[in-house]
């Protein structure tokens, strides 16, 4: 027994230098020469890695080290996570902060933000000192919305329909409690004030009004239907009749007993008007209502009253409308409460406990034949997000789930499968703490959660070019089987190279979008390569231990689950595949390597199968250039969920079938005097996203007399100049500018003046400027008046963007007019915001001419709802897209090359990647996509996706022997099963995404599957079908 074992040992030890006798082999010609080596710093005097010699030597000890370290990061980082709170960056600072369109946004805003601070502390401090408290729900807390579409022709208004309307609002205002949670208006002449509910804006105040005069109703139905030139008479007169504007524009046709008339049908209609309160039966003569809405739509100063309720396609000859609805409105500070935080969770309590269930039930599709209703909520929003967030992650988990049953059928061990899945899943929370607590980064974008999918098709790909390496290894004779370590060595060796080429080009394809000036695409682009460094670590340390007490304590063992896992297989693992080697045994090859080898290699050499592959991949890439170039920035607003979500589709009536309206919320463009630009110093969004820099005072602005005069024409060259028709929102017939000098030069004259005065413009008559010295004084009280504006706001709260007053001095001023096509709710297309901006652009410099030298500033011109902003953001994508892929492309040949030296090789495998985002794009095209956010941000990514297989392919070519040939078989044999399983991964984990309801991940999800296809069809048929047709010699140097 001791002399078998000691021959044994010496011809162990034979294998490590020559033959079995002892004879040296030629190192040069060993195709295992890599293990051949002089000690060096990394191996031993047996080319041995000295890693890998501790890792086999300690096994057991370091996973559980490595286990317990995980773990240990994954508690650390919930305490921190649970300190610091969400952890999401909101993206109301994605924007590249050197456009001089975000500039102009943050010098506004920051500038109001300050102004508005130091003025609530000013006034706290004065009710504070005089025992004053705010009156309850006077300020708007939130506002329910319902959205109503009709289910058959007849339309919404009918009597059914309307019943329904009505029954559905009357659970919120026919609640008992409703008083206490309104949104109330007070009035503060009588003592103490007495307050009311303010009145919903919905179609039932007309249907449902206490009072119905139906004689006046016909009455002025059928004077407009008798002489339809009546309408377009009232439409001229009743601005200078009804408020005084634009009387000096008159056509001189007109007499003054037309005036009388229209002075008396207004008031007529007026009449009807104030009785709309939604307080009586339904009216017995719906159609009539609809008949005079109708008419009211065709006058300029009362159409605002109606139009706000019926779509777009509502009119005289089409007096059935498919969609209406209403807002209901809610108050803050509740009683009971101090702050808003607590009012609106008091509220929030309040709807959850009282009215949602009654909401769901009537929204349900079969509730009604007529009517299907949606509805939501500010308050309700993040909830609803919060649950579609929750179902869209246990579709995350199906994934998960697929890829771990995957990997248990291709390993053929629940101990290795559970560790794959355990070292992906590791790699997040080490990243997180790396790139949020070690490099200080505190932008962490929302993108950065799809790192769970990316992280998981790669690192299923590592796995299983590790483990493929370990299983080859088995039958690489005594050069490799010699010992464990010399084994582990090879495999570390052959996958690791392999391994590190794709976490190279895929860490520098995500870093590329460090070139974008959007934060969050950066953040995502940083995040995602700390996450693939952290998946490679994790395959080449804990997965490498994990093969090891696989090796060593499971592997040669029958049944998935032996109970006697802690003796060591004996013979190891090693030893009987040596055995076999010397006894001449066939290794066992799997079914899948056996067929890319006998099968796929053979087909790809056979010159007929490769002009009809090339034929048919190049057929493929010409339709997709063709789709490709198709490829069009977005023109309509991007949805946020699946179209068929009852929010989206609700938010989606909204935004497409109602006509734009006062009542609506719109974006108000504004123009600025008094403001620097704020200065970038010191600004880094990465590592402290809400610094975009300090609010900037221009210390020359001088809000003079002249200064005032130079603005009051400001204000009426933007209501008078036609050119800006189809630009600026008309209210009651008048551009709405809204221009705070109209009122203070009123109140300077009289400060008892009211609305009506301002509108009339006798002050325009009378001396109406401030001289500044006075105006310290004259500010102070006027900005606690009432302003004309819509509700019941002070000056100061109306104008809070454009009157920079601080309680003490005047730091800035500024006029804002409502857009008529931008909306807060959504984005529209780059070239009519464009179109829209250019246009206020010139407007501002042709402002400078006259208000620069009286005010000494200059016009500064933005929004606040980053229309403008944004508009520049899809440049930004647009242009990424293109650059990020490219320059993705270019590292990825770079590193192809300076591992192989072989151009030939570097040049074939950056065509296929070409060759995947042309097809890509082309398919995402085909599809019916645009280029928009999301899709710019998955295109600037692309190249890191398609990368892998094509380098994993061209790795086992170049370290292959013999001629192409035999090239191609060894490498489509050694690497054909890692590649398909990887690509099985991928996609078995994009395809739960694809019925994800947030857009992103379902297109994200699209995306994954179609590069992850794509990229294995070009790596598999067109990278070695060019190989194999060129044929070109590999000892020939750095080709």
């Amino acid at each position: 027994m001791m002399t078998s074992t000691t021959n044994k040992t010496v011809a162990v030890k034979a294998y490590d230098l020559g033959d079995e006798e002892g004879n040296d082999h030629n190192i040069e010609n060993n195709p295992q020469k890599e293990l051949y080596k002089k000690s060096s710093f990394f191996s031993d005097d047996h080319g041995n890695l000295k890693m890998v010699n501790f890792i086999c030597r300690y096994p057991v000890r370091i996973f559980i080290f490595i286990i317990i370290l995980c773990n240990a990061s994954v508690i650390i980082l919930g305490q921190l996570a649970l300190r610091d709170g969400n952890p999401i960056t909101e993206d109301t600072n994605a924007y590249d902060i050197h456009d001089i369109r975000s500039i102009a946004y943050d010098t506004l805003r920051l500038a109001s933000n300050e102004t508005n601070s130091a003025y609530i502390t000013f006034v706290e401090n004065g009710r504070r000192l005089n025992g004053e408290s705010k009156l309850l729900q006077e300020d708007l807390g939130d506002v329910t919305y319902w959205i109503y579409k009709a289910k058959t022709s007849e339309g919404l208004f009918t009597k059914d329909s309307l019943s329904f309307m009505y029954e559905t609002e009357a659970t919120i205002l026919q609640n008992k409690v409703y008083p206490d949670y309104c949104y109330a208006e007070y009035n503060v002449t009588v003592s103490p004030p007495t307050k009311e509910c303010t009145k919903p804006l919905s179609v039932m105040n007309i249907y449902f009004a206490s009072l119905w005069d139906e004689a006046l109703a016909d009455e002025i139905i059928n004077m407009f239907k008798s002489d339809p030139t009546k309408i377009q008479m009232y439409n001229d007169l009743a601005p200078c009749v009804e408020a005084g504007f634009f009387c000096d524009l008159l056509p001189p046709i007109y007499t003054e007993a037309d005036k009388l008339w229209v002075k008396s049908t207004s008031d007529d209609i007026n009449s009807m008007i104030v009785m709309w309160d939604g307080q009586g039966q339904l009216n017995s003569n719906v159609d009539q209502v609809t008949e005079f809405i109708a008419y009211m739509n065709e006058l300029v100063t009362k159409r605002s009253k109606v139009n706000f309720y019926f779509d777009a396609n509502f009119a005289l000859d089409n007096k059935v409308s498919m969609f209406s609805r209403s807002i209901i409105y809610w108050g803050e500070l509740l009683n009971g409460t101090t702050t808003v935080d607590e009012s609106e969770k008091k509220l929030k309590t309040f709807i959850l406990d009282n009215l949602v269930a009654q909401w769901d039930e009537k929204s349900s599709k079969n509730y009604s034949d007529k009517v299907q209703s949606y509805y939501f909520m500010g308050s309700l929003i993040w909830d609803l997000i919060l649950q579609i967030l929750l179902l869209d992650g246990l579709k995350a988990l199906a994934s998960f789930t697929a890829v771990f049953f995957y990997l248990r059928y291709m390993l053929g061990s629940w101990f290795l499968s559970a560790v794959g899945m355990f070292e992906i899943v590791m790699s997040l929370p080490l990243a997180w703490i790396t790139f949020s607590y070690i490099f200080q980064i505190k932008y962490f974008s929302a993108l950065n959660t799809l790192c769970i999918f990316i992280v998981m098709a790669i690192g299923a790909d590592d796995i299983f070019v590790f483990m493929d390496a370990y299983k080859q290894s088995a039958s690489k004779g005594p050069e490799v089987l010699s010992s464990l370590e010399t084994r582990m060595s090879w495999v570390f060796r052959r996958s690791g190279s392999a391994m590190l080429l794709t976490t190279i080009t895929t860490c520098c394809a995500f870093l590329c979008t460090l070139i974008s000036p959007i934060a969050g695409t950066r953040s995502f682009g940083v995040f995602a390569a700390f996450v693939i460094f952290y998946d490679y670590l994790l395959v080449m340390i804990l997965f490498c231990t994990s093969v090891v007490i696989y090796h060593n304590q499971l592997e040669n063992k029958p049944n998935c689950c032996n109970c006697t896992f802690w003796r060591k297989c004996d013979p190891t693992p090693t030893d009987a595949a040596l055995k076999r080697f010397e006894h001449g045994e066939e290794p066992h090859v799997d079914r899948i390597s056996l067929f890319f080898k006998e099968k796929v290699g053979p087909f790809m050499l056979n010159v007929r199968n490769r002009i009809g592959i090339a034929i048919i991949l190049l057929a493929w890439i010409v339709v997709s250039s063709i789709y490709t170039v198709k490829l069009e920035p977005t023109t309509s607003a991007e949805q946020f969920l699946d179209e068929n979500h009852p929010l989206q589709i609700g938010v989606t009536i909204l935004t497409d079938e109602f006509p734009k309206t006062q009542e609506d919320e719109t974006s108000k463009i504004h123009f600025v005097w008094g403001l620097d630009y704020v200065s970038r110093d010191g600004v880094n969004q990465l590592l402290d996203p809400s610094f975009v820099g300090n609010a900037a005072f221009s210390s020359s602005f001088v809000f003079d007399e002249s200064c005032q005069s130079a603005l009051l024409d400001i204000c009426t060259t933007l209501r008078t100049d036609p050119s800006l028709d189809e630009f600026i929102l008309r209210k009651d017939g008048i551009k709405s500018v809204d221009c705070f000098l109209e009122q203070f030069a009123a109140y300077s004259v009289d400060p008892s003046s009211s609305c009506v005065d301002v509108r009339a413009g006798a002050w325009r008559n009378e001396t109406w400027e401030v001289s500044s010295t006075d105006l310290n004084a004259a500010m102070s009280e006027f900005v606690t008046q009432t302003a004309c504006g819509q509700g019941q706001k002070t000056v100061k709260e109306y104008f809070e963007d454009t009157l920079g007053w601080d309680g003490t001095s005047l730091r800035y001023v500024g006029i804002s007019v409502d857009s008529n096509k931008l909306d807060p709710r959504g984005n529209l297309a780059e070239d009519i915001v464009r179109e829209i901006y250019d246009k206020f652009i010139e407007l501002a410099q042709e402002f400078d001419k006259t208000v620069e030298g009286a005010c000494k500033t200059k016009t500064l011109m933005t929004d606040l709802d980053q229309k403008f902003v944004f508009m520049n953001n899809q440049r930004i994508y647009r242009t990424s897209a293109v650059s990020g892929s490219m320059v993705g492309v270019v590292f990825a040949f770079a590193v192809l090359f300076i591992s192989t030296r072989k151009l030939h090789l570097s040049l074939f495998a950056t065509l296929c990647v070409l060759s995947v985002l042309l097809g890509v794009i082309g398919c995402i095209t085909m599809l019916g996509w645009t280029l928009g956010t999301i899709e710019a941000i998955l295109i600037s990514i692309l190249a890191g996706f398609s990368v892998d297989y094509v380098i994993h392919l061209a790795h086992a070519y170049h370290h292959a022997e013999g001629d192409v040939d035999n090239r191609i078989k060894s490498a489509y044999g050694d690497m054909g099963i890692s590649v398909f399983s990887g690509m099985v991964t991928s996609v078995v984990a994009s395809i739960p995404l694809f019925f994800c309801t947030l857009t992103f991940f379902a297109k994200f999800g699209t995306f994954l599957c179609l590069t992850i296809s794509l990229s294995w069809v070009f790596a598999n048929f067109g990278f070695m079908c060019l190989l194999a047709s060129f044929k070109i010699p590999m000892d020939k140097k750095c080709l």
